[in-house]
């Protein structure tokens, strides 16, 4: 399995994604058919807590929505899953991953405001929420950006 890290310009933040994991995400972006998608990210921290370690993503919940140009992520069973991946496999919400159809992986305004959100929020217990996301289309020719939110509102970029 091939692991990618990502890292910020001065190595502070880095966030290990698989492979298999990325390829996990395209299969929803795929199956959104031009929609967009997303879902949530879980993982846990290398021991000396320099590393977010991806070890899998959830897809949209059953509740969720979108359009072609937007995308609100369901709530439906996530609080008994996440209890039951934290109790068997110590695995925290990390964050955010969500597809902008046929559109660039830069996170918009609304993207951006959420996350700042997500940080902030004692109910997440994320202070520095992932965003990852993907551009691109069927096609084949896909991008993805990851981002760290802070507490502060600040967005750092992670480049491989």
């Amino acid at each position: 399995m091939t692991i990618k890290h990502y890292k910020n310009r001065l190595g502070r933040y880095t966030v290990s994604l698989s492979e298999s994991t990325a390829k996990n995400m395209l299969s929803w972006c795929k199956k959104a058919s031009g929609m967009e998608t997303g879902g949530i990210i879980l993982g846990r921290y290398s021991d000396d807590l320099k590393c977010a370690e991806i070890s899998r993503v959830l897809g949209p919940a059953s509740d969720s929505s979108s359009g072609r140009t937007w995308f609100i992520r369901g709530i439906r069973g996530l609080n008994r899953l996440l209890h039951m991946l934290w109790t068997l496999r110590k695995d925290y919400y990390l964050g955010e991953w969500h597809y902008h159809p046929n559109a660039s992986p830069k996170p918009s305004l609304i993207d951006i405001a959420q996350l700042k959100v997500i940080a902030r929020s004692e109910s997440y217990n994320c202070p520095e929420p992932i965003l990852i996301i993907f551009g691109g289309g069927p096609q084949g020719k896909w991008s993805m950006s990851i981002n760290v939110f802070l507490r502060s509102g600040e967005s750092i970029a992670l480049t491989e």
